[in-house]
């Protein structure tokens, strides 16, 4: 498994996220042969190693299992004398459904019937095995299958030079330390996690606000970034920077962004997971315009891609603070850019599209898509940090800016006085450590010893004190599996991953475990803990797009 796989599989572990399905609606209009496009999907998964993996996990031991290939199913559902919104309803349903990761498949699909010559085609694949660029070989090797398949001929398909698990071996290569230096001195003095200005009510969703740029805007955008040597990634990505110290009063953000690993030759054709976070820093303390902030970005994406390692050597090489948010980024910025035009399938004509889970990946996230039909700015937030009403602020906020910025002469905007939810993130940081530190009773100081020694085992350590973190000694997903099978043997009791990562220190995990009851908190909700949990473990193993 690659380091992104591991941190994926250990978020899972915690809350069974949908976030993480790569759910697709292919709209059908025209002749349809069933037969052709069930074969056709038949040879994508026989073709490709990752659309046939799982994830099984034996003891400590956690692999990434191939299956020799079968039949592939898709079924067929009949809505034609169902109401219009009945494929909607099915098609989110699916896009939720949960996957079995130990046993797989971890790709789906059903066709829906809407009339004779109507279909939608519902697919849904883990992000485990999927990523932006796997889309791409997908649908391409769809419709080549396809017109195969229709036409009673076996498909030619690219062949895959390298298997996948060797391909995803070849990405745990230690980089360079070169690369390592570049980012130990980027990431200097870190700025605090991001405090969004947002106060929502207990229990609101997670959700989406959509915003589709004027083509006179879009068209703006681009001469702007090309006037200052900037793509449309780097001129977005700085008004977001921008948009962000609007509303956080921060001069220094880090914004994640992924980046597509696949510099390899062999992985052109591949399908699977060869995606990485980065995490780009723009400080914004000397620039006065928005040219220099887009000269800050153009210097920190050349730099930041230029240098690309995993997050994962990231975080251990600038040992980041740990808290309840991520100790890179709060907040991502990614920008597809325009494709060519759908491949049809045979005689019909097809429309993609991706379907929201309902479950945001970071508190933040702002994806820009160049479509046929103008530029769309999507943004997906956490309940815990926005609602819909102030989504939608901020989405108009981020417009405004755009046009504003596009001037060249475009001075930032003054800063607002500081959000009341900085002085929150602080008073959550401050109950935090309190609790972390509170000292061990004396029913829990043998269990303390006997956490310390399975620490200083796995972590191949001499000493480990009462309040060192597991993580700031070098732990991380990986060895938990070793620890959390140690402390079950040893100490005859389950010690979930939840645990290790809400009482990171000996003294925070023995005082739990010999508690009778959980601490008594303002934080210690059951169903909070999950969710908080697996937002830590999530980003702070520097989870990817």
């Amino acid at each position: 498994m690659s380091p992104a796989q591991e941190s994926m599989w250990f978020a899972l572990q915690l809350t069974p996220d949908p976030a993480y399905h790569v759910p697709y609606r292919v709209q059908l209009d025209g002749p349809l042969d069933a037969g052709a496009l069930r074969a056709a999907l038949g040879d994508l998964v026989a073709q490709h190693d990752a659309l046939r993996a799982s994830f099984p996990r034996t003891g400590t031991e956690l692999r990434q299992r191939v299956r020799s290939t079968g039949a592939f199913t898709l079924r067929v559902t009949d809505l034609v004398a169902l109401p219009p919104g009945a494929a909607t309803t099915r098609a989110e349903e699916l896009a939720r459904e949960p996957f079995d990761l130990a046993g797989g498949p971890l790709l789906r699909a059903e066709l829906l019937r809407l009339a004779p010559d109507r279909h939608e085609l519902i697919l849904v694949v883990h992000h485990l095995v999927f990523d932006g660029g796997s889309a791409r070989v997908f649908f391409a090797q769809l419709a080549e299958a396809y017109a195969a398949r229709a036409a009673h001929r076996i498909p030619e398909l690219p062949q895959q030079p390298v298997a996948y698990p060797d391909l995803i071996d070849a990405q745990r290569i230690r980089p360079s330390g070169v690369d390592l230096a570049y980012w130990r001195n980027r990431l200097r003095d870190m700025p605090p996690p991001l405090a969004l200005p947002g106060s929502p009510a207990p229990g609101t969703p997670d959700g989406l606000h959509r915003v589709r740029l004027t083509p006179d805007l879009a068209d703006r955008v681009r001469v702007t970034g090309r006037r200052h040597r900037c793509t449309s990634f780097m001129t977005m990505l700085a008004a977001f920077a921008v948009l962000l110290r609007t509303h956080t009063g921060r001069t220094d953000v880090v914004i994640g962004s992924p980046a597509a690993d696949r510099r390899r030759p062999e992985t052109a054709h591949a399908i699977g997971l060869f995606v990485n976070m980065l995490p780009l820093r723009v400080t914004m303390t000397d620039a006065p315009a928005f040219a220099d902030v887009l000269a800050g970005v153009r210097d920190a994406v050349l730099d930041g891609f230029g240098h690309q390692v995993p997050v994962e050597d990231i975080i251990r090489e600038t040992s980041p603070a740990r808290s309840g948010h991520s100790p890179l980024f709060q907040a991502v910025f990614w920008l597809h850019p325009a494709q060519a035009e759908p491949p049809t399938l045979g005689d019909c004509r097809t429309t993609v599209e991706e379907i929201f889970t309902g479950a945001a990946k970071y508190d933040l996230t702002l994806g820009v898509r160049e479509t046929p039909n103008g530029t769309v700015c999507d943004f997906f937030y956490r309940g815990t940090v926005l609602d819909p009403a102030g989504a939608d602020r901020l989405a108009n906020a981020y417009v405004q800016l755009l046009a504003a910025l596009t001037d060249p002469d475009a001075v930032l905007p003054s800063l607002p006085p500081p959000a009341l939810t900085a002085a929150t993130a602080t008073a959550a940081t401050a109950t935090a450590a309190t609790a972390t530190a509170r000292p061990i009773a004396e029913s829990a100081r043998l269990l303390a010893g006997r956490i310390a020694e399975v620490w200083r085992e796995v972590l191949d350590v001499p000493v480990v004190g009462s309040q060192d973190n597991f993580f700031d000694l070098g732990g991380h997903s990986r060895l938990m599996l070793r620890v959390q099978g140690l402390l079950a043997e040893r100490l005859g009791t389950d010690v979930s991953m939840l645990d290790l990562f809400d009482h990171p220190t000996v003294a925070a995990l023995a005082g739990h475990l010999a508690a009778t009851a959980p601490p008594e908190t303002s934080g210690d909700d059951p169903a909070e803990r999950r969710r908080a949990g697996a937002l830590r473990l999530r980003q702070a193993k520097g989870r990817p797009e």
